[in-house]
């Protein structure tokens, strides 16, 4: 995956913009935009769903970081139009500045196991959690395939998008997979003709933030239950396992300077190899494991035919062509 990326030098993003979604919870989103202005001198532009903790996060950053600019937008990442005047807000705030780095990181998540969500919680969950990348994609990438210099495109997944679901939060779980599924697939299609767009799908466990509350106020404004003008903003929440999101976004970078396509954080191991029903390490080995036992023959599924593109054909058992049935 990805091979075209190799280590990267990380100066190289000095003086460039950094581009957060999801930055107004305290949590990865945070941790990335302190680390890109702090360290790499990057300028910010955060973006998240409210315009209270878009605004106390925005004076936050300009306070711990006045060497750099740091601007904070309201945007709804499941509104391909929202995303559009955000992309334009950003080359009049910014004009001139090359975007060094997009983020997708907005996230919801709601604790539930499936038998006890409800379908409003599912179709929220995929609505921001996988539409949210597609549409960030759809609105960053032609933008850093434009500008040819090396940048970075990274969707935040979650160690839950490479294991085994486990009690509960099963549409953020099945939402995470299809984010590391969808960002295999960009970095498989930019490899060739926009190799200079390095992809990344970061896979954490537990990082400290209020997502769970932030989730579940949406959810509540949405319904009309609570106005956005009512919102505080909120503190990070505390769970064992958790990491900060300081020394999180450290691993991040760490990982992108060494050309990492998983992104997992050192706090993965605890939470996927616990005795708890799943045993995530073990369920993972037996999907390969089972994958390598096939005896298919596929040593010529690429077919190619003269003045025409190769066709993928499918042999083996399994893909026998069925007998024809005789009419009588």
């Amino acid at each position: 995956m990805s091979m075209q990326q190799g280590p990267m030098d990380l100066d190289q993003l000095r003086g460039s913009v950094a581009v957060v979604t999801g930055a107004g919870n305290h949590g990865i989103g945070w941790g990335l935009c302190c680390y890109a202005a702090g360290d790499l001198g990057m300028h910010i532009v955060l973006m998240d769903l409210h315009e209270k903790l878009v605004r106390a996060a925005e004076q936050r950053l300009r306070e711990q970081y006045p060497g750099v600019q740091c601007h904070g937008l309201v945007c709804d990442v499941t509104s391909p139009a929202q995303l559009s005047a955000a992309v334009a807000q950003i080359g009049d705030v910014l004009p001139g500045k090359t975007i060094g780095a997009v983020f997708a990181n907005a996230g919801v998540i709601f604790s539930h196991t499936i038998m006890k969500s409800t379908v409003q919680e599912w179709e929220t969950t995929l609505r921001v959690n996988v539409m949210g990348v597609v549409n960030t994609m759809h609105a960053f990438i032609p933008l850093l395939q434009a500008q040819q210099s090396e940048s970075i495109f990274s969707a935040t997944a979650s160690i839950g998008g490479l294991v085994r679901g486990d009690n509960g939060g099963a549409s953020y779980q099945a939402s995470k997979h299809a984010v590391v599924a969808t960002c295999e697939s960009l970095s498989f299609e930019l490899a060739r003709k926009s190799p200079q767009i390095r992809v990344h799908v970061l896979c954490p466990c537990i990082v400290a933030s209020a997502l769970d509350k932030t989730s579940a106020i949406n959810q509540q404004v949405q319904d009309g239950a609570v106005s956005a003008q009512e919102l505080k903003a909120l503190g990070a929440g505390e769970f064992s396992l958790a990491m900060t999101p300081e020394r999180h976004a450290v691993q991040v970078f760490d990982h992108i300077r060494a050309g990492n396509f998983y992104m997992v954080t050192d706090n993965v191991r605890p939470y996927v190899d616990h005795d708890l029903p799943f045993a995530g390490l073990a369920i993972t080995r037996e999907r390969h494991e089972n994958i390598q036992q096939l005896t298919l023959d596929n040593s010529d599924a690429w077919q190619r035919r003269p003045g025409r593109a190769p066709s993928a054909i499918m042999k083996g058992p399994m893909f026998g062509e069925p007998e024809p049935v005789s009419e009588s």
